[in-house]
């Protein structure tokens, strides 16, 4: 078993753990005929409050607050342990009334985006490590324009040296746009290269007509129309997870605003914590 496997199943054991230790306690609160539904309710809020915790961890890596992997997985088992703690705190039935269910779904749109979270962490840093290069995303804008620049100043000294303009028309009918305009919002959603190759394909197909100095122009601009594809890629990949970071601590502080309030309701028609 290797080092990865053995953590894993660390986790997994502490979490069952916990989860037994929990349902022990409740267990035991219920048989001293005491309100399972705040106590579960303190400790399930604690647990969220602990889950939002892990953004501000990140923000502040230079205090000794243990490792980022470690506060991830403390992240990942305590949310997993707080979905059978919420179904105990409701009775594991359905929730009744508009703010009861706005609550749950709030919750479940949370944990689901979560879950979806885990699964673009896992996928998508291995799709970026298959590109030539790897890339900032805030600088892929000026290096895009940086390519449109390059790739107009080597078919315009084609044109200057030579006067013929095979190359350069097809580049003004078929590449320049591809360079200059941004990708459609269906690329975003599913990534593909089919316009890449089209165009690199019809570019090969030309090669045949050009002259010396325009086939040397024309390996510049199959460098550079595999570059802009890459930037592409790297800028819907890493948009993808800047996207559902935000909407998950979006949903996170949005679950806790509404948690709160929820809380303050039910201790005031209670009469108070006890």
């Amino acid at each position: 078993m290797n080092a990865f496997a053995r953590r894993r199943l660390r986790y997994s054991a502490a979490a069952l753990t916990l989860v037994a230790a929990l349902w022990a306690w409740l267990w035991w609160v219920d048989a001293s005929l005491g309100a399972t539904a705040y106590q579960s309710g303190y400790v399930l809020y604690g647990m969220v409050v602990f889950l939002a915790a892990y953004n501000l961890r990140k923000k502040l890596p230079g205090l000794p607050l243990g490792s980022s992997r470690v506060w991830l997985q403390l992240h990942l088992y305590v949310g997993v342990t707080s979905v059978f703690l919420l179904g105990t705190h409701i009775s594991w039935r359905q929730p009744n009334g508009y703010f009861e269910t706005a609550l749950f779904a709030l919750y479940a749109a949370t944990v689901g985006s979560g879950v979806w979270g885990l699964y673009l962490t896992r996928t998508i840093p291995k799709q970026l490590a298959r590109t030539s290069e790897q890339f900032v995303w805030e600088r892929i804008p000026r290096l895009r324009s940086d390519l449109l620049r390059r790739s107009r100043a080597a078919v315009l000294q084609c044109v200057s040296q030579t006067g013929v303009t095979t190359l350069a028309e097809f580049y003004s009918d078929r590449v320049d746009n591809y360079l200059a305009a941004p990708r459609g919002a269906a690329y975003f959603v599913r990534p593909s290269s089919a316009v890449r190759r089209r165009v690199m394909a019809e570019l090969t197909d030309l090669r045949r007509f050009l002259t010396e100095a325009e086939e040397a122009a024309s390996e510049k601009l199959f460098a550079i129309i595999r570059k802009k594809d890459d930037l592409d890629f790297h800028q819907a990949r890493q948009g993808l997870l800047k996207g559902w970071l935000f909407l998950h601590i979006a949903l996170t502080y949005t679950l806790i605003a509404f948690a709160t309030l929820h809380g303050v309701v039910a201790l005031a028609m209670r009469g108070g914590p006890r």
